[in-house]
């Protein structure tokens, strides 16, 4: 162990190694230091931009549409009471705004027999835009699709009301009439 030491203190290129071996630990040390238990907020968490973040669930997506599905049924004539159930396939998803940088390098090189070979190389790097206060700047959202749609209504008139409702839940929704199912009761 004496040797070592010896050695080490001759030796000022082992010195510098082993200081700048040392330096590299404590560094990445550092930077896989979690901070944001000491700043309060996570500095990978991305928030949308505008001012009235959505919660981009699908259930949240599918109450709201059912809410105002129900509200506008209930504005027709003799309608007393709707309640809607809305089916979708997938949930929402925010498409960003990416900062997109290509690069293209092409080399020629040329053999020792004469022959000509073309190296071509793209490189393409996308970063999503961010805008103040670390916020994601959105192209827009891709809303899930609708797979079907229960509508039950309580109704009080003499006119034949399910054409009119089947019509409305599909100019609305834009879907197909067979993904829908109309329930109409009279009590």
């Amino acid at each position: 162990m004496n040797n070592f030491f010896n050695m080490f203190k001759d030796n000022k290129n082992l010195k510098y190694a082993v200081n700048i071996f040392i330096l590299l630990v404590i560094i990445s040390l550092i930077l896989k230091l979690d901070t944001s238990s000491i700043i309060g907020t996570k500095t990978s968490d991305v928030t949308l931009s505008n001012d009235e973040s959505p919660d981009l669930t699908t259930e949240n997506y599918v109450y709201s549409l059912e809410k105002r599905l129900e509200q506008i049924l209930e504005k027709i004539e003799s309608v007393n009471s709707a309640d809607v159930m809305i089916y979708t396939k997938n949930t929402p998803e925010m498409k960003p705004v990416y900062d997109e940088n290509t690069s293209n390098e092409t080399n020629v090189e040329v053999g020792g027999d004469g022959t000509k070979r073309e190296v071509k190389r793209e490189t393409k790097q996308n970063q999503m835009v961010l805008g103040s206060n670390n916020q994601v700047v959105p192209k827009y959202y891709e809303y899930p699709e609708i797979s079907g749609v229960l509508v039950v209504v309580k109704y009080s008139g003499n006119k034949d009301i399910y054409p009119v409702l089947m019509n409305c839940v599909k100019t609305l929704l834009d879907i197909n009439l067979n993904d829908i199912e109309i329930v109409v009761s009279n009590r």
